[in-house]
């Protein structure tokens, strides 16, 4: 980690109120950097782990997505350097986000916010005009998802195979026979052949849903992080598997959202889990880079769930 990337959160506060916005204040901690709004109807976010380019083409996925999606996405006005840090410059959206109306102690999810991801799912899988979004490059990498393939199973089992070194030795330490349960993921992407092709958030959790006082949905944010064009099932099983992912009731907040979503949109249960596990190896490492991270552990707990194990093993 170089300097520039130590720079405070007080000194980065102080860079906006320099540079002419004296009512800047911190915003909730955002999971690639931090974020502030300036008090001008603007909000603003020092990026810890990308680069001026990477932003520059996240701003034309949002002029483009604006053009696509019906629900709101942010707009980034202007993409800087700041001592050696990215910094964006984006307008500010109506709303609160949905984690704030929620607790993990309570043991099933708030029926008004299964709604609301219930509709901004459906809405991201009606969602098909989706070629922009094949130019996406996810995780840290720095060529697009689909690059080289022809299918978005066959573009997520090539980025897995790509980052199993990576996170191997931390990851096998958790999980029982992880090269077998890689193996049968690869095996089972394969055999989905191409898939229905919608626009995928990939990170789709509480924090990234704004909303109005009724929990309906007012934007989705924080797109980046695994966005692309792919099959909407990934994004259901995802956005259950991370609603909230500590406390007594996580597992079962999964499984309701699964079952859930699985009854809505008539997805089958077991391409949902299959997705899960997916998801669990390809992020396993992304957020530490020796693996010794909350994340990991959750994602070996993923791995290791009998009802993923079930799937994996189930011959189709």
């Amino acid at each position: 980690m170089t300097d520039a990337r130590r720079i405070s959160i007080e000194e980065r506060l102080r860079h906006f109120v320099d540079a002419g916005h004296p009512d800047a204040e911190p915003l909730e901690a955002a999971v690639e950097g931090s974020a502030y709004r300036l008090g001008d109807g603007t909000a603003a976010r020092f990026w810890d782990n990308r680069r001026v380019a990477d932003l520059v083409r996240m701003q034309q996925f949002y002029a483009e997505a604006a053009a696509r999606l019906p629900l709101p996405t942010p707009e980034i006005l202007a993409v800087e350097d700041v001592d050696g840090l990215p910094v964006t410059v984006e307008r500010e959206l109506s709303g609160e986000p949905l984690h704030r109306f929620l607790s993990p102690e309570e043991p099933e999810p708030l029926p008004e916010a299964v709604s609301c991801l219930v509709e901004v799912l459906g809405t991201l899988a009606n969602a098909t005009d989706t070629d922009y979004l094949r130019q996406l490059p996810v995780l840290d990498e720095d060529r697009p998802l689909w690059e080289g393939q022809e299918s978005f199973a066959a573009a997520l089992a090539a980025l897995l195979e790509r980052r199993a070194e990576r996170s191997r030795d931390a990851l096998s330490r958790h999980v029982d026979a992880l090269d077998r349960r890689s193996a049968q993921v690869l095996e089972k992407l394969r055999a989905l052949g191409d898939t229905p092709r919608a626009a995928v958030h990939g990170d789709l959790f509480p924090e990234n849903i704004l909303v109005d006082e009724d929990l309906r949905p007012t934007a989705v944010v924080d797109f980046g992080f695994l966005s692309t064009a792919g099959d909407p099932r990934f994004d259901a099983a995802v956005s259950a598997a991370i609603f909230t992912t500590s406390g007594p009731y996580a597992q079962n907040t999964a499984d309701v959202l699964t079952a859930r979503f699985a009854d809505e949109f008539d997805y089958s249960l077991e391409h949902l889990l299959l997705y899960r596990a997916a998801y669990a190896l390809a992020t396993s490492d992304a957020f530490a880079g020796e693996g010794s991270d909350d994340h990991l552990r959750w994602c070996a707990s993923v791995l290791n769930a009998p009802a993923v194990t079930a799937a994996l093993e189930h011959s189709t």
